[in-house]
């Protein structure tokens, strides 16, 4: 009886969380219109934000890093950028911390290790919670950019972290790929790229 009653339990669940994803996939696309290169325009049609493309130019940024500093995407033209998208709360993201800031240690001279995350979206905390946090984890090399708007989860399609992101000598975007990558995957990845 009560093996019938959990399967029961467990089908209804699915059928709802279904029904709220459907709904909710629904409305954002009816919110929502796409314009020419990959911009989203919502239903005033403002401009929110460009998505990257594989191959194509990502737009440049400018964030301020949680040492203080400002950061442009544009600075680093002529080099590979390797850009990891993280979480506090992700405890795949916690375990290749160590691992990201040897690899911006090393910093090529052909290649930059960046960071970025995101206060007050996909379940990170506030900003200054944040920086109080991580201002406790022994992390030198590692720039942490902070991406307060959200704008750069959306451009570069982010749904889970760590999401990372790789973009080539000429500033345009080679593949994105969410979930653990070896340190020694994304050294070759690196390497491969112009």
């Amino acid at each position: 009886m009560r093996k019938s009653m959990l399967v029961v339990t467990s089908l209804l669940c699915a059928t709802f969380l279904g029904a709220c994803a459907n709904q909710k996939t629904n409305s954002s696309a009816n919110d929502t219109n796409k314009t020419e290169q990959g911009q989203v325009a919502n239903k005033n049609n403002e401009v929110t934000a460009t998505k990257a493309n594989q191959g194509e130019a990502v737009p440049d940024f400018n964030l301020k890093g949680v040492d203080g500093k400002t950061y442009k995407l544009s600075d680093f033209k002529g080099k590979k950028v390797y850009l990891k998208f993280w979480a506090s709360w992700c405890s795949i993201c916690l375990s290749t911390l160590k691992h990201t800031d040897e690899l911006a240690k090393e910093n090529g001279k052909d290649y930059v290790i960046l960071s970025v995350v995101s206060p007050g979206h996909k379940g990170e905390k506030s900003e200054t919670d944040f920086k109080k946090w991580y201002s406790k984890l022994d992390y030198k090399n590692l720039p942490v950019l902070i991406d307060s708007s959200g704008k750069l989860l959306e451009q570069y399609g982010v749904r889970s972290y760590p999401t990372a992101a790789f973009i080539d000598s000429n500033g345009k975007l080679v593949k994105t790929r969410p979930g653990f990558i070896k340190k020694s995957e994304i050294e070759s990845t690196l390497k491969s790229i112009k």
